[in-house]
């Protein structure tokens, strides 16, 4: 590309960038609500005084019940004294908490009244466990906490925005995502600017604070505070995606124990209590609280199986009943009909592929698991003797062994494969493989024959 198209790119990509800040700070998303600045304007007055803060709030009945939920858990309430009004809670957490939480409620709140994004509720969620696990950092240095807990769970400000009020760019942006495109890449590409650049303008657009401001600029990165956000988030990213057992596990707990002066045993079980807290605080919001991926030991060529998470599997059962009620997008519904066969049934790779017209050549649509370049997009011929030309054709679940030739697509582990069916007739193929040396056993084939209905009913809303 030469100077002259650079520049148009980056010329477009700045008037993109500028138009959703327009958008999101217009009345597209009033981020917030009077009672939120009136709070921050008592908090920004010397002047001001606990009572106001509590009048402040007390105004709003809503969000008063929902900050003395908050102050009553034990993440904030550490003396575990009961905390009935607001006046009780300025007492007992402290005024800047209250303020914190009053804040933290508002956007939340403000988030959540968009599109019902599955996105969003990700994106909150997993900001919540950041926010959890960084105020508790932040404690053992017994500083500033509440300013850390908010700069956390704001840090991604501009994704929770962006998933919360997009329309068609949500939906494109989600299919590239599931093409396996890393997340900036499909963003730049898609919006023209990456949802951390959207961040960093609307933090400075709605006066966040300093601490979000440093991080998100990647400034200070020596001060603690900053450490603290940046150490929660990749805590809350590190052991949902990956779990401590992994190479990224192991490397994160040994530098964070080393930086808190814990025991690698002692900062797990800490990590996990607030995760169990965070997720308690989310689920007041009706947010699906976050899962920790746990994985088996290595194998003899260096990579690692999931394990099954029963509770996860069910967790994606309901998520997709909930989701086909409220007409969620053919996409947010492959994308949980696939995290139940990755994380419930322990599936190391799930994906589904459609079948052609002429019904001799499936490609692949969606992938859930560990990372699997190139299969996005693969097309495989369907012949006679092939595994899945059974599948495709027989209305039960059929599976395979470790290295089988006959899959279709060759895989190192053993898996099975169903047929999506609308009206008794085979449209696609989910098929998951497992890691090197396990078989299916008789629960894994039913929980993959439940998904299989799941998915026919999820082609049958979205027309497919």
């Amino acid at each position: 590309m030469d100077a002259a198209a650079n520049k148009r790119q980056a010329q477009q990509a700045r008037e993109s960038l500028e138009e959703w800040r327009e958008s999101l700070n217009g009345s597209r998303l009033p981020i917030f609500s009077q009672t939120v600045r009136d709070v921050k304007d008592i908090s920004s007055s010397r002047a001001s005084s606990a009572r106001d803060l509590s009048e402040a709030i007390g105004h709003d009945a809503s969000m008063a019940a929902r900050v003395i939920q908050i102050a009553n858990s034990p993440l904030f309430n550490l003396q575990n004294k009961n905390i009935d009004t607001i006046n009780t809670a300025v007492v007992m957490v402290g005024f800047d908490a209250v303020r914190e939480i009053a804040i933290t409620v508002g956007v939340i709140e403000e988030m959540l009244k968009g599109y019902q994004h599955e996105r969003v509720a990700q994106h909150l969620s997993r900001a919540f466990h950041a926010a959890a696990q960084a105020r508790c950092f932040a404690n053992r240095r017994d500083e500033k906490a509440d300013e850390v807990f908010v700069a956390a769970l704001l840090k991604e400000v501009g994704a929770m925005a962006f998933w919360s009020r997009a329309e068609r760019e949500a939906v494109v942006l989600e299919a590239e995502l599931q093409r396996g495109t890393p997340p900036e890449e499909a963003e730049r590409k898609v919006l023209g600017f990456a949802l951390s650049e959207l961040s960093r303008v609307l933090a400075d657009d709605w006066q966040l604070g300093d601490l979000v401001n440093d991080v998100l600029a990647g400034r200070k990165a020596d001060r603690a505070e900053v450490q603290d956000v940046v150490f929660g988030h990749k805590v809350a990213q590190v052991l949902e995606l990956y779990g401590w057992e992994s190479p990224e596990g192991q490397r994160l707990v040994e530098e964070l124990a080393g930086r808190l002066d814990i025991r690698v045993r002692d900062l797990k079980e800490l990590i996990s209590a607030n995760r169990k807290e965070a997720n308690g605080i989310a689920s007041r919001f009706g947010l699906t609280p976050t899962q920790p991926c746990v994985v088996a030991p290595a194998e003899q060529d260096g990579s690692a199986h999931v394990v099954r998470d029963p509770q996860a599997f069910l967790d994606s059962l309901a998520q997709i009943s909930n989701a086909l009620e409220n007409a969620a997008s053919r996409d947010e519904l492959m994308c949980l009909a696939l995290q139940g066969l990755h994380r419930g049934l322990g599936m190391r790779h799930a994906y589904f592929a459609l079948l052609n017209p002429a019904r001799d050549q499936l490609t692949v649509k969606y992938i859930e698991g560990q990372r699997d370049e190139g299969s996005a997009g693969q097309s495989v011929a369907i012949t006679a003797e092939s595994l899945f030309a059974e599948a495709l054709e027989h209305a039960r679940v059929v599976s395979f062994d470790e290295g089988s030739e006959r899959a279709g697509f060759r895989f190192g582990g053993a898996g099975a494969a169903v047929a999506a069916r609308i009206g008794g007739r085979a449209v696609g193929l989910l098929y998951a493989e497992l890691g090197g040396g396990l078989t299916m056993d008789e629960e894994q084939i039913s929980g993959f024959r439940q998904i299989g209905q799941q998915i026919g009913m999820i082609l049958v809303q979205a027309g497919s």
